[in-house]
């Protein structure tokens, strides 16, 4: 008995053709400065955060922790339920290009 095992060849243009069509994923990092009264942090539009650090520390997003997420349909809002004191707000975020 013989067998015969053929592997398709590979066709790198087709490979390169579907990778440019998906949505490429870039994140950033916008800072803000806290003054001891503003809660809300809007980001620009196509972003949405990731994770969030007040003064080198990393928030909890939830009802009840440290921050929420709003979303208006179109920008995304980080409101934190304590006004950060006057330290460096770093929000990290992706957007889909």
């Amino acid at each position: 008995m013989t067998v015969y095992i053929e592997k398709p060849a590979i066709s790198f243009r087709e490979e390169l053709a579907s990778l440019r069509n998906q949505p490429r994923y870039v994140q950033e990092v916008f800072w803000s400065a806290g003054d001891s009264s503003e809660t809300t942090f809007t980001l620009e539009r196509g972003w949405k955060p990731k994770f969030v650090y007040v003064d080198g520390a990393l928030f909890r997003e939830g009802t009840g922790e440290d921050y929420t997420v709003t979303y208006d349909g179109f920008i995304y809002s980080v409101v934190f339920s304590v006004a950060p004191a006057v330290v460096d707000v770093g929000i990290i975020a992706e957007g889909t290009f």
